[in-house]
């Protein structure tokens, strides 16, 4: 889970980079989003290990199907943006393989059509603001 802590600094400095190049910038919304995220994930690291696995990749599961989205509409010509969110989306599901290997709990649909329903509203007023 370290390594996956490494991999997600990466990640945000990869994105961060990107904007920059590309002329533009994060959402207004992310102080936010990154203290929800780190508030739900410590509460449910309060729970125990298996709920706090279980978290981790339920989580990483909903940012797969973020990053896949992403492939879809970035342009092929857009070969860099391409290759980080590609790569992203690989460590991001070996993250999330290996919080169920570890032990993990496997979380019911209703609670991830929570999270994927919480993540869409993440994602569509980050893109707008």
């Amino acid at each position: 889970m370290e390594a996956a802590a490494d991999e997600e600094i990466d990640h945000l400095a990869w994105c961060d980079e990107r904007l920059r190049q590309l002329h533009s910038r994060p959402s207004l919304l992310n102080p936010l989003w990154y203290g929800l995220s780190f508030s739900l994930g410590a509460a449910a690291g309060l729970v125990n290990d298996k709920v706090s696995l279980g978290f981790v990749a339920a989580t990483e599961e909903q940012v797969g199907e973020h990053l896949r989205d992403h492939l879809k509409r970035l342009p092929q010509e857009d070969q860099k943006s391409r290759a980080i969110v590609q790569t992203m989306l690989e460590e991001e599901e070996t993250h999330g393989q290996n919080a169920l290997r570890a032990g993990g709990y496997r979380f019911p649909k209703p609670i991830k059509a929570l999270m994927r329903l919480t993540s869409k509203l993440m994602t569509t007023s980050s893109y707008r603001i």
